[in-house]
C-alpha cells in the first residue's frame, strides 16, 4: 500500500462519457478481484487517468480487506528485477516470491517493457502464477498492446487474454 497514492480513489476520479466503461470495469474489479476482467489492461494517452483508476482499484481493495496489493511501475519492476538477479540466487528467489504470491498486482506503463526481454520473461512466469491462482492483475499502457513493438508474443497474448479497455 506504500506505493499507492491515497488521493487516487474512485470518489476523486471524474467519470465522463469517454471513460465510463473503464471506470465501471475498475469498480467491478475492485469489488470482486480475481473473478471478472482478469487481467485488465487500461490503455490510452498521457494524462487521461489510467494510473488514477488503477490505484483507485488498489486503494479500494486495500481498504476493504487484508488483501496483499502491490502497485509498481514497469520501470521499477524492471530495475528491481535486474538488481535481484545481480545480487544472486537468494535475492532472485525473494523477488519471485514477492510478486508471485501477491493477491493483486498493479503494473503501470507496460510499454516500458519493450525490448526488455529478460524482464518480459520474468513477468510472463509471474503472470502465469497469479492467473493460475485467480489473483487479480491490472496493467496500464499508453496504447493498445497490439501496437507495442518488441514485446514477446506470449506475453502479448497474456495481456490480451482479459479485458482491454481504452
Amino acid at each position: 500500500h506504500g506505493q499507492l497514492r491515497r488521493d487516487y480513489t474512485f470518489s476523486s476520479y471524474v467519470i465522463g462519457d469517454n471513460n465510463s466503461f473503464a471506470s465501471n470495469a475498475a469498480i467491478a474489479i475492485a469489488k470482486n478481484p480475481g473473478t471478472a476482467y482478469n487481467p485488465c489492461l487500461i490503455y490510452g494517452g498521457v494524462g487521461l487517468g489510467k494510473t488514477h483508476l488503477m490505484q483507485a482499484i488498489g486503494n479500494y481493495i486495500y481498504a476493504e480487506s487484508d488483501t496483499k496489493v502491490i502497485y509498481i511501475t514497469a520501470e521499477s519492476f524492471t530495475n528491481e528485477f535486474i538488481h535481484a538477479i545481480k545480487e544472486g540466487p537468494s535475492k532472485a528467489a525473494a523477488f519471485k516470491n514477492k510478486y508471485r504470491y501477491v493477491d493483486v498486482l498493479l503494473i503501470d506503463d507496460i510499454h516500458f517493457l519493450q525490448k526488455k526481454y529478460e524482464t518480459q520473461e520474468e513477468l510472463f512466469h509471474t503472470f502465469n502464477a497469479l492467473y493460475d491462482g485467480n489473483k487479480q492483475m491490472v496493467f496500464t499502457c499508453d496504447r493498445p498492446v497490439s501496437e507495442l513493438k518488441n514485446l514477446s508474443d506470449r506475453l502479448r497474448s497474456r495481456f490480451e487474454r482479459g479485458l482491454n479497455v481504452d
